[in-house]
């Protein structure tokens, strides 16, 4: 499926501020060990600045820039075309370095009490395949869906008591309860296509998770938030990493005393085949 995204985030402020530095991770994922490919991406800033890029430790592609003068508002708009695939990517020869970084806490990661508790029934040994689904749909049955109870710094552990939330907070559980038993899991930041019905229409960045399951199978994507569970060709991958904090779209500081207004509105819409920015 081709699809293609504009992803806009828009930064005010109510008081001018200045000397700007901002990382944004957007751009599709275009891993050569996965079935998805970046076919384009075209990112701008307003005011204008120059923008640089690196790819971090993960394997994500970063864009930064800093803005010096002053100012009061930030546009960023991020434009791709990509073509999807199913939710599996091939394990690297070097597999085996990174994936002691997805067995551990990490800043959004906790294996607290209730954590524990919730995954001491999956203890019994099964394949890496079956267990993590068995979790993903416990999760999904046993969490209730709910916008704004928690925000970005939400902590599997937060997201836990509360036993609600949404996608992030979803995707954190289901990670912090498959690293405590054992499976290297990594978070996903994307986006989730909603259909010919939905093109034009707002949405949101969607979050699932990654499971390695061995050499063979290598990495198999699960999305706890939906019933079906499935990872499809609905599905976009900005980038992964061990939770949240690792690909954070967009992300910076600046000088002054001004309060922030975000704004971020996400648009996916099918393309045809010979499409692109």
């Amino acid at each position: 499926m081709r699809l293609k995204v504009e992803h806009v985030t828009s930064f005010e402020y109510d008081t001018p501020i200045y000397e700007t530095a901002t990382e944004v991770r957007l751009q599709p994922s275009d891993d050569r060990y996965a079935p998805q490919r970046c076919l384009s991406f075209v990112l701008t800033v307003d005011p204008a600045a120059n923008i640089f890029q690196y790819t971090d430790f993960y394997g994500n592609s970063v864009h930064h820039f800093n803005l010096l003068q002053s100012h009061r508002n930030v546009i960023i708009t991020a434009t791709s075309v990509v073509e999807t695939g199913l939710g599996r990517t091939e394990a690297r020869p070097d597999e085996d370095i990174l994936l002691q970084d997805y067995l551990t806490e990490s800043p959004y990661i906790r294996f607290d009490p209730a954590l524990a508790e919730f995954a001491q029934p999956f203890e019994r040994p099964q394949e890496a395949e079956l267990l993590a689904e068995a979790i993903c749909r416990q999760i999904n049955q046993s969490f209730i869906y709910e916008p704004g109870v928690t925000d970005v710094g939400s902590t599997s552990t937060a997201a836990m008591q509360l036993g609600r939330g949404v996608c992030q907070d979803f995707a954190h559980i289901m990670i912090a309860s498959c690293r405590y038993l054992g499976l290297p899991t990594r978070y996903v930041s994307g986006y989730l296509y909603g259909g010919a019905e939905t093109d034009g229409h707002d949405r949101s960045s969607h979050a699932w998770g990654e499971v390695y399951c061995g050499p063979e199978k290598g990495w198999l994507a699960f999305d706890p938030t939906h019933k079906s569970l499935t990872v499809d060709e609905r599905y976009i991958k900005i980038g992964a990493g061990r939770d949240y904090s690792d690909v954070s779209p967009v992300r910076g500081t600046y000088k002054g005393q001004a309060q922030e207004h975000l704004k971020v509105t996400v648009r996916i819409s099918a393309v045809k085949a010979d499409a692109l920015v």
